[in-house]
């Protein structure tokens, strides 16, 4: 996508309005000039006997992983659920004040395509939103990456709804609705650069997950840690993006030599990052970087963890790899970037629950307050919130 002159923000600001006015229209054309794809309007929509039939082209051992996987972000999120407090009360004689919660009703999941295809996102999105109890779910990802392993994850997941449309085009078809993509309340999953800004701009329309920037590893090791295997973690967490960061930080010289030895012409310079420091640094330097994923390889990788306050998910122990949290361990792999980790957390059934406050007051009740209310009321010189109490006392009084 070329903005040539055009600031990012303007770009996509024009592409949200052209999707805005001319709806499916818009859709096609896009689709069209930037995925190089002729997407008749009547093919938006990925038919029902599409996802219906995607198993005949997923081998075996896929379906297999597919569904198992499937299985274990489900259960991983049900336990999740079971420890929500969903709607609360406290009773205070005649008053009664609590908290009603509540999913979500529409939600939109971008799925991302281009260099790679991501079946995994399908599940580890659209699970937690389904055991949250969100009524309707819907997909869109670009044309291309209309794969059968992908209606295959949807299928699995329960998901029926997909449309073939990617980029931010996508995003304001999800924010504002065209005549074939019905309007959402929400919209989650990853993205480029453009799919970000889009999200950024149609929000407060629709509320979004987060704004994802390029995926990153840290790692805090020992003399203990398999270099091998540390090397590899950070190969397998760079090959999303060019973008993304590596960090490793340790006690042992050696392990950064032998690291670095078997990263030699694999990486980009600014890719990573090796930091030699006490183990007790390393944990305020990632508590500072706050990274999406965090690889713990010590002697007490559990202890270190527990000291730990900033991080999307952390990974205890060599056995841990991301990898295995990218695809199988059961909590979602959509998770805080760029130091968000401080502040946010990674995509979970809390992410689709709403919460409701819940007042029901008395007469009594009121009154035995009405003093106080007032005097607030009075020392903010908001008038009518004062007479909208003074009412009520005055209807006692008669």
């Amino acid at each position: 996508m070329d903005m040539k002159t055009e600031n990012l923000a303007v770009y996509i600001s024009k592409i949200l309005r052209t999707v805005k006015k001319d709806g499916d229209r818009a859709l096609v054309r896009y689709n069209a000039k930037f995925d190089r794809v002729k997407t008749p309007i009547s093919q938006l929509k990925v038919s029902d006997e599409s996802i219906k039939n995607s198993a005949k082209d997923v081998p075996s051992s896929l379906k297999s992983a597919i569904q198992k996987a499937a299985s274990n972000i489900e259960k991983f999120h049900k336990v999740e659920l079971k420890n929500i407090t969903i709607s609360w009360k406290i009773k205070d004689g005649s008053a009664a004040v609590g908290q009603i919660t509540r999913p979500i009703q529409k939600l939109g999941i971008y799925v991302p395509g281009g260099r790679f295809s991501y079946p995994s996102t399908v599940l580890m999105t659209a699970i937690p939103a389904k055991v949250a109890g969100v009524e309707r779910i819907a997909i869109v990802t670009p044309p291309k990456n209309i794969t059968s392993a992908l209606l295959f994850a949807a299928k699995t997941a329960g998901i029926s709804e997909i449309y073939a449309v990617g980029g931010p085009w996508a995003v304001a078809a999800l924010a504002y609705g065209t005549e074939t993509v019905p309007a959402v309340d929400m919209i989650v999953g990853p993205g480029n650069k453009f799919i970000n800004e889009a999200k950024r701009q149609v929000f407060g329309t629709v509320g979004i997950d987060s704004l994802a920037g390029p995926s990153e590893i840290a790692i805090i090791a020992d003399e203990t840690a398999n270099e091998s295997f540390i090397a590899q973690d950070v190969l397998a967490q760079l090959e999303h993006d060019p973008d993304a960061r590596a960090y490793l930080y340790t006690d042992s010289i050696g392990l950064i030599r032998g690291v670095n030895k078997l990263l030699l012409g694999k990486t980009g310079r600014k890719q990573f990052t090796a930091v030699k420091c006490t183990l007790k640094r390393a944990v305020e330097l990632v508590d500072r970087l706050a990274p999406e994923h965090l690889l713990i390889a010590v002697k007490n990788a559990a202890k270190a963890a527990a000291s730990v306050k900033n991080a999307g998910a952390i990974f205890v122990g060599s056995h841990s790899p991301v990898a295995a949290g990218d695809y199988w361990a059961g909590p979602s792999h959509a998770l805080p970037t760029g130091s968000s980790a401080r502040f946010s957390s990674g995509i979970s059934v809390s992410t689709f629950l709403k919460r409701t406050s819940y007042i029901n007051l008395s007469k009594r009740s009121l009154l035995a307050g009405s003093k106080h209310i007032i005097n607030l009321a009075e020392s903010e010189g908001l008038v009518e919130h004062k007479k909208s109490i003074e009412v009520r006392e005055q209807e006692n009084e008669n």
